[in-house]
Parts: structure tokens; sequence; C-alpha cells
């Protein structure tokens, strides 16, 4: 049996297996949950007496009931929308401004049913005014409360340092500990054991006492370890007495199967009879549900950005025409999901020429290929305008991960295993990865593009998609570099 416990050695695990880690959504524990209402709720009470104290010489005609009761229901409200598009489960910002962005969003939202509640019912409605002050002092109160306490929980003295034992052959062991999601916070015990089971056989029947005296549960018990992961299943007539054991130590118990691995499906547990099946599911973003969900969004936001957007399209349409002729809109074959390959419409930003001589080039900063208007369209993206089209005739979304040409994705999969998992949603005009990723990333860089997709694919929600919406809307006004 080997022991190791250095945050070095398991980095190098990491390194050796091509292992990539990048920002997953956080699950937040019930007292963190119950810390954030706590802080909402006073920053929201704070905003509605705020609220009323600048807007005081228009509500001389609301009573003071009226305005308790119309910022109770507010107030109640918002914090309903919090609940129900998951703020007080989990969060998906990486950095304290992206938590900024998703709450400014979840209080945008959160307008709409107090309109509809308010116009039902006008006799617990404030004054307009009044309501402005309200969304706006929130916006900047709740908005940076939240982002101060993504800040104090990212904080090295509020993490807890877990330790974790890992049990199994050595090749087992470092094969989970490439694949666990660890941190600087978190200390690990490699316990290299061939046979668990014949350690555990050696002790007399019904001992429970006696597994202290077994090499790797002792190991743990010295280092302090909170968690046992065993790299494979332990003999169930062994693992009462281990949950026993364990239980005194304050343990919990776990298993990391190898083919068991994070991927886009799920897994629960069954029984039928005295066998427990492992029942391996669809992940959400594939139920026939979850693609209304997004066609629903895709066909009701596409309209409304088709609309607004049509002005700057005309104008974008005669620029390039004036600049550099015919055609216009540029046509290219992607593969879109499914594997299905598509033709997505672009305003033309290089020369007819371009690829004339080369064939497919990855595209890259400062392409001499332009023309003069197409680096200002690349520059403001409107040139991806087009793509409202692509996502009205179903080929895309407005939110997926980004497609990639023919050429490209045969090269992709030969080098990444999981690059096919990308298809399982349809590709879109912005995504998780364009988000926190610059827009044009070299071939390097597509490992880690791919992990961000994966990620999107496997945590997909409605919220998710209105987030990343709401936040490239925000990057674009404030001209993020390409």
């Amino acid at each position: 049996m080997a022991l190791g416990t250095t945050q070095q050695q398991i980095d190098a695990v990491a390194l050796k297996t091509g292992a990539h880690r990048t920002h997953a959504a956080v699950t937040y524990s019930r007292s963190w949950a119950f810390a954030l209402f706590c802080v909402d709720v006073s920053l929201f009470v704070l905003s509605a007496y705020l609220a009323k104290l600048l807007a005081a010489q228009i509500w001389h005609s609301a009573t003071r009931q009226q305005l308790i009761i119309g910022d109770i229901i507010v107030i109640t409200m918002w914090l309903a929308m919090f609940n129900v598009l998951g703020l007080y489960t989990r969060t998906y910002a990486f950095r304290m401004k992206d938590e900024l962005y998703y709450t400014v969003a979840a209080l945008s939202l959160g307008v709409m049913p107090q309109l509809v509640i308010f116009t039902i019912v006008p006799a617990i409605s404030t004054s307009r005014m009044g309501a402005v002050f309200f969304l706006a002092i929130s916006i900047v109160l709740v908005g940076t409360g939240r982002a101060v306490m993504h800040g104090v929980r990212n904080l090295r003295i509020f993490q807890r340092n877990e330790r974790m034992a890992v049990i199994g052959t050595p090749t087992r062991v470092r094969d989970a500990v490439s694949s666990l999601d660890l941190d600087g916070a978190t200390s690990t015990v490699l316990l290299e054991v061939e046979d668990i089971d014949a350690t555990l056989s050696a002790q007399p029947a019904g001992a429970a006492l006696m597994l202290e005296t077994v090499g790797w549960f002792a190991s743990a018990v010295e280092s302090r370890c909170d968690t046992l992961i065993f790299t494979e299943m332990v003999d169930p007539k062994f693992l009462p007495l281990i949950l026993d054991v364990a239980a005194r130590y304050h343990m919990r118990v776990a298993f990391a199967p190898p083919r068991i691995k994070r991927q886009a499906f799920s897994f629960s547990l069954e029984t039928s009879g005295s066998q427990t099946l492992i029942v391996a599911r669809q992940i959400n973003a594939c139920t026939p549900t979850a693609r209304l969900k997004k066609r629903l969004l895709d066909l009701g936001l596409g309209t409304l950005a088709l609309v607004v957007f049509s002005p700057i399209m005309i104008l974008c349409a005669i620029a390039v025409y004036l600049d550099s002729g015919l055609p216009v809109l540029y046509r290219q074959e992607r593969v879109g999901m499914s594997g299905n390959r598509f033709q997505i419409l672009k305003f033309r930003s290089m020369r007819v020429d371009a690829e004339a001589e080369t064939g497919a080039v990855w595209v890259r900063e400062n392409d001499d290929r332009r023309t003069p208007v197409g680096a200002v369209l690349r520059r403001l993206s409107f040139d991806e305008l087009p793509q409202l089209f692509n996502v009205l005739r179903g080929e895309m979304s407005l939110v997926g991960p980004r497609p990639e040409r023919p050429v490209f994705e045969e090269r992709f999969r030969k080098m990444l295993p999981r690059y096919d998992e990308r298809h399982l949603v349809p590709p879109g005009i912005t995504g998780w990865s364009h988000v926190h990723m610059r827009r044009l990333v070299d071939q390097d860089d597509i490992a880690e593009r791919l992990e961000y997709d994966l990620r999107y694919v496997e945590q997909w929600t409605v919220w998710l998609d209105v987030s990343i919406l709401f936040k490239t809307a925000l990057e674009f006004l404030f001209h993020r570099s390409p």
C-alpha cells in the first residue's frame, strides 16, 4: 500500500492524463443559501425604504399601509423569482462581475409578474416613479450585495479544508484523482490496495471494531479524512460494517467506478428485488420538454431581436455593398445538432476570394483578408446578425456551442474524445464558452472551449440561456475585445 498526500502529486497525475478543469455551477449548502436569503431580504427592505425617501414628494396620494403592502408584494415576488431561477440553489457565476450580471437579469425578470399583479389589483399598486426607484436601488444594493457574497464565499477562510482518501489499485486511484474536481483546499490521501475485499475478509466475521486495524482504514483515520472514495464496489456484505465504523469517525463513503464518469448523461439508482440498478438517463437539455422550451425561447426572442436589429442589418448590408460589392451575405457550411450540416449566414467581412488559394483557414486576429468595413463589423459583432435567420429556421439557437466547419470538426474529433457531445444541443450565436473566452481562440484553446461547451450541455436550464444572453448583451454594450 502506498500513501501520498501532497497537492503537487495530484496535479502531476491530472497533468499526465490531460485532465482539464474549468469552472462549473457551484451548488450552495443550506447554510449559505440561508445567509444569501437573509442578505437579500435585508437589502430589499433597505431599497424599499430609500426608494420611499427619494419619491416621497409624489407619494402623497398613497397611504402608508398601501406603500407597505405594495413593498411586501414586490419583495416577495422578487424572492420567489430568485428561488424559481435557482439563485438559492447554485450559481453559474465565475467572478463577482458575473454574479452582478445574473442578479440584475433576475431582478429584471421579476418586474414582469409585478406589473401583471398591480394591473389586476391597482388598489395595492405604488406609484410608478416609486417602482422605478425601487428597481434601480435594488439593482445597485442587491446586485452589489450578491457580488460581495460571491467574493466572500471564495475567500479561503470560508472554504472547508476537506480531506479525502482514494482507495483502490494504483492505476484506478490515479485515474480517479485525475477525474475529481479538486482544489487547493482539498487534501487527498492515495491509498493503493490491490484487493480491498481480501483485506476485509481477513477480519473476523461481525467484529466491527477490528476495521480500525485494516491498513488503509487506519491510514484514513490517522489522516483525519472526511471521505472514503473506493474506486471499485466492495463486497456488499462488508458495506454495512464500513458505513457503521466510518460514521463513528464522521466519514462519508463514496464510490468512483472507472467507467462511470461525468458525461452527457445522468444516473439514478433503483432496486429490483435484491438487485440495485444503475439507470442511465438523458440529461435535461436532451429531453423533449427542454427542447420545446428552448425552441419557444428562440422563436420569441429571435423574432424580437430581428425586429430590433433590422435597421442596423440594413445599414450593414449597404456598407458591405459599397465597400466591396456583392455578395453582401456570406454562406458557409457548418456542423449543427446531431452532426447535421447547414449553411450559416453572416455579413461578408472578407474578400470574395479569401480562401481561393489556401482553402479552409482558421480565422485569426488582425486577419489581412478582412475588408475595411468587415473589420468594423467583426469588431462590433454585427457580422453575426444574419444568424438570426438560422435561428428562426431551426438550424441554430440563440445560445449554444459555436458551430464549426466540417474540416475542423474532423480534426477536433480525433483530438478530443467527447467532442461529439456538443452536438446534443443546437449550435448558438452566443454560448457559455463565448462569454467566458475570447471570440477568436487559437486551435490550442479548443480543449478548453470544449470543456465550457460540455458544462453548458450538462447544466442547461432556461435560466442559464437567459443569463448568457444578458451577459452577452452587457459585454456587447461595454465592447469587450473579440
